[in-house]
């Protein structure tokens, strides 16, 4: 169940973001990769859920940074 919730929050946040990465395709992609990088590395150490619900809450802060950046 925990694992659902994490994918439908990962998805729904990375549709959020979608229309905003045209705005400043090379910082967020640049975040993005260190999302990435840092789940991989989470995954080998702590497994998979652990990961999920790291990247996801690092997509959220990634989320309200791109929203004060459009205030």
């Amino acid at each position: 169940m925990m694992k659902k919730f994490l994918t439908a929050g990962l998805l729904a946040s990375l549709m959020m973001t979608g229309s905003v990465l045209a705005m400043d395709s090379a910082a967020i992609q640049e975040h993005r990769e260190k999302i990435q990088e840092n789940y991989i590395q989470t995954a080998e150490k702590e497994g998979k859920v652990a990961a999920l619900e790291e990247r996801v809450e690092a997509i959220e802060e990634m989320i309200e940074m791109i929203v004060k950046e459009m205030e």
